[in-house]
Parts: structure tokens; C-alpha cells; sequence
């Protein structure tokens, strides 16, 4: 199932809010990317991205910075990957962990499929050992 972006958006907007995570969402160049400041619990949200299929994954990624405290402004959500201590590395594993309960929710393990997941949110194909490993912990709890 693909998901519609309004429930995902929400569901993250209400995580970001049990975080104390203000989400002001502007009309920028289209390739002008997201970005988050860990100083001012906040992450800003380009509505006229050029790729809108990939701002669910991007406001989880945002969010992420911000809930493990990456320091300064950040703003390279498309930097290289740079191996799993990068910060871009970390902030993607985050919000696969955000978006897993909404994805999961109310569903059997049997009906869920992370290539599924990965498709629906736009994930990078090389988290998906994160996904497969975030769903066995999830039906795990």
C-alpha cells in the first residue's frame, strides 16, 4: 500500500510535537533542501520541492537531527554517504525509526513488507538492511 502523504505527514507532525519540534513549512526553490537546528527545535520544510514524493522521508530525516541533538544547522540531506557514523547516515536510520510504528500500525507481520516500506517512503535502497532490522524490532516489543 502506498500511504497518503497527509496521514504520514501528520503522524510525524505529532511526533515532532511530542518532541518539542516546530515544523514551519516554506515555499523555496525547488532545490532547495530541508534543513533542521538542533538550538532552535525546529526544522524547515520546503513545500516546492522538485522531488515531492520524498518529503515524508525528509521531514522523518529533519526530525531526527533534531531529536539526537546534531549540532548546527543542518542541512545536507542529500550529502554523500559516508559510511554508518555519518550524521546524514544516522538521521536516515532515525527516521526509518520514526516512520516504522506508522507503517506497522494496526498490521500483522505477515501483510508487512519493507520493500513496501522503502517504496511508499522513498527510503534509500542502501538502508535496507536498517528497514528489515527496524520491523523485526518492531513486532519484537
Amino acid at each position: 500500500m502506498i500511504y497518503p502523504m497527509n496521514e504520514a505527514r501528520d503522524y510525524l507532525l505529532e511526533r515532532a510535537e511530542e518532541y518539542h519540534i516546530a515544523v514551519k513549512w516554506a515555499h523555496l526553490s525547488p532545490i532547495t533542501p530541508p534543513g533542521s537546528s538542533f538550538e532552535y527545535r525546529s526544522v524547515v520544510m520546503n513545500l516546492d520541492w522538485h522531488r515531492p514524493s520524498e518529503i515524508i522521508f525528509q521531514l522523518a530525516h529533519e526530525i531526527s537531527h533534531v531529536i539526537h541533538g546534531d549540532k548546527g544547522d543542518v542541512y545536507y540531506y542529500h550529502a554523500c554517504y559516508t559510511g554508518k557514523e555519518s550524521v546524514e547516515y544516522k538521521a536516515n536510520v532515525g527516521a526509518v525509526k520514526l516512520l516504522i510504528p506508522f507503517y506497522c500500525q494496526d498490521t500483522d507481520i505477515q501483510c508487512v513488507n519493507s520493500a513496501n516500506f522503502m517504496q511508499s517512503f522513498h527510503v534509500p535502497h542502501y538502508l535496507a538492511s536498517v528497514v528489515d532490522e527496524k520491523i523485526r524490532e518492531y513486532y519484537k516489543n
